[in-house]
Formats: C-alpha cells, sequence, structure tokens
C-alpha cells in the first residue's frame, strides 16, 4: 500500500502581515485621550480579533498597557505567561457548570473573573473555602446594553455577597455602551447616567481598591465622561473605527494586513456584473483579478466592494 505525505491545509501563499508599528501607533494615539492616571486594558478577546493573540500580546506586553481582557479562561491560561505579570479580565461570566478546578486556577492566576448571578458567586465561594486563595470578581451592570449584565438590584446583592466572603474580592464594577459609536450619543449618555447613578446610589467613586470601567472603543473616543479608572479598547487598538467618523478625532491605522496572489486575470467589458448578486457593475472595459480567498480564510461576502486592494 501507497503511503502518501500529510496533505497541507495552510496555503503558504495566503499570508495575514501584523504591523507592530500600527498597534503601537494606535495605543498611542488612544491613550493620548485619556487624562494621566487613566489605566489601558488592551482587549484581546477572540484570537485578538482575528490578529493572532500570541503575536498581539507579544508587540503589547513591553508597553504601558495595563490590563488584558480575553474571552474565556482558555485564553487568559494562553497569554499568561506573556503578559509580564499584568492582570487578566476574562469577559465570559463565572457559570455554575464550569469544571470545579477552573475557579482555583483563576485565584492561583490572579484572574479577573465577571460576577452575574448570586448561584455562581456562592459556588466560586464554596470550591475556595478554607483555602487561603482569593478571587477577583467585576460586577456588570446592566444599563442599556441588554446582554451578560445584571439589573441594579441584582448588582447590590451580589456586591454585598462578595464582600462577605473572605475568599472572594470585589475587583471592578463595569457596564458596556450600545451605541457610543453613533453620531447620537443620547442613549450612550442615557446608560452613563444610569451607571453614575448606581455608582453614587453605592458609594462606589474614588475606592482605591476598586476599578470602575465603562468606555469601549467609541466611548473612549467619544465620551471623556465615561473613561472612569479604565478604559477597554479593542477594535480601534486594531486600526478600525466601529463606524466612520469625519472627520476622525485620531489616527488609526489598520494592523493587518492580508497577501494573497493573482491567479487569473481577465478584461471584462462595459456592463458586465460580477458575482454573486451582480453587486458590481462595470462601468467600462475592467481588468479583473482573481485571488485564492473566501469564507474559509475569514473573508465574508459582507466585504464585497468594501474592500480595497492594491
Amino acid at each position: 500500500m501507497k503511503v502518501y505525505p500529510t496533505p497541507i491545509l495552510v496555503r503558504t501563499d495566503l499570508q495575514a502581515h501584523i504591523s507592530s508599528r500600527a498597534l503601537l501607533n494606535n495605543l498611542r494615539n488612544l491613550r493620548s485621550l485619556c487624562r494621566r492616571g487613566t489605566r489601558f486594558c488592551a482587549v484581546v478577546k477572540a484570537n485578538a480579533y482575528g490578529h493572532g493573540i500570541r503575536e498581539v500580546v507579544e508587540v503589547l506586553r513591553l508597553t504601558d498597557v495595563d490590563f488584558y481582557a480575553v474571552c474565556s479562561i482558555h485564553e487568559a491560561i494562553h497569554i499568561n505567561e506573556w503578559v509580564r505579570g499584568k492582570p487578566i479580565l476574562i469577559l465570559e461570566p463565572m457559570h455554575t457548570a464550569e469544571p470545579a478546578d477552573f475557579i482555583p486556577a483563576c485565584a492561583d492566576s490572579q484572574f479577573h473573573r465577571v460576577a452575574t448571578s448570586l448561584e455562581a458567586v456562592d459556588c466560586a465561594a464554596g470550591r475556595l473555602r478554607g483555602s487561603d486563595k482569593v478571587l477577583n470578581l467585576h460586577v456588570n451592570l446592566e444599563t442599556g446594553m441588554g446582554r451578560c449584565g445584571v439589573e441594579p438590584e441584582l448588582a447590590v446583592r451580589l456586591i454585598q455577597r462578595i464582600r462577605q466572603e473572605p475568599n472572594l474580592r470585589l475587583a471592578g464594577i463595569y457596564t458596556h455602551f450600545a451605541t457610543a459609536d453613533e453620531e447620537d450619543l443620547s442613549y450612550a449618555r442615557e446608560q452613563l447616567s444610569r451607571f453614575n447613578a448606581f455608582l453614587r446610589d453605592q458609594q462606589l467613586l474614588g475606592k482605591p481598591d476598586l476599578i470602575v470601567h465603562s468606555a469601549n472603543s467609541a466611548a473612549t473616543i467619544k465620551l471623556k465622561d465615561a473613561h472612569f479608572d479604565m478604559v477597554r479598547c479593542g477594535i480601534s487598538l486594531y486600526g478600525y473605527f466601529s463606524r466612520r467618523m469625519s472627520p476622525p478625532p485620531i489616527h488609526l491605522e489598520p494592523a493587518m494586513r492580508l497577501e494573497a496572489p493573482i491567479v487569473q486575470l481577465k478584461t471584462l467589458p462595459a456592463g458586465h456584473s460580477v458575482s454573486y448578486g451582480r453587486s458590481f457593475v462595470t462601468k467600462r472595459p475592467t481588468l479583473v483579478g482573481m485571488l485564492p480567498l473566501g469564507y474559509a480564510d475569514g473573508y465574508w461576502r459582507c466585504f464585497s466592494n468594501c474592500a480595497v486592494m492594491k
């Protein structure tokens, strides 16, 4: 029987290039919007938005980034040895179905977790009881995003419960904006007002051992009142405004460049449509290049007529 070599499933002629210069410039320009002393959380969740979490952290770890935010404990463990002791916030909420060793492991590594239910807080306390381990917890306040946040009444109970447990520490309180990237900031300001009211009512402002944070990339750029103790920048760190801003308040540069070979050239006459949906029709005789790039490579159909190739 003839043995064939294992096929190579990754194309070597399709390459994503990550620019450390662009990453560092974006970081510098975003930081320039913050007052002195504001912590900067680099959001590297979801494999650093597809840019490669290890590659991005390797660039950022020698900078003045104060915090990292990831999706899961798996991502936190993956980058922990490279972040030079900087804290990591795991954005996925704690839940009672996660493996029993996750909570002690997070406490050992000083990871920060998100508390969104009393059951999860009780479970975490139980798994640490009798030890000298302490788990840092952040409470996500629902102000209008409608995702993982908790209503103010439950947030108060969570804070009280965390403070009752010697193995748990209230390390942060935060919220997340739904419309901070829009031209009309009225809803974002409503969210900010709700967050401020909760902070005042619970006397959480100005606590040296508590990190108050709310600003995503858009709010970092457009809502300085939302910066508090720390900003969390994701998409803009990689060079993108989540919505077009004219004129942009700072310069951002895409950190990724995708390279692929041209495998076919052809000339289409004026009035000829191209690809699915006939969403592009040539206005004149047009030289068209074909690239071996598509869905499997992360190049979505929604990019049609939006991308620029050089």
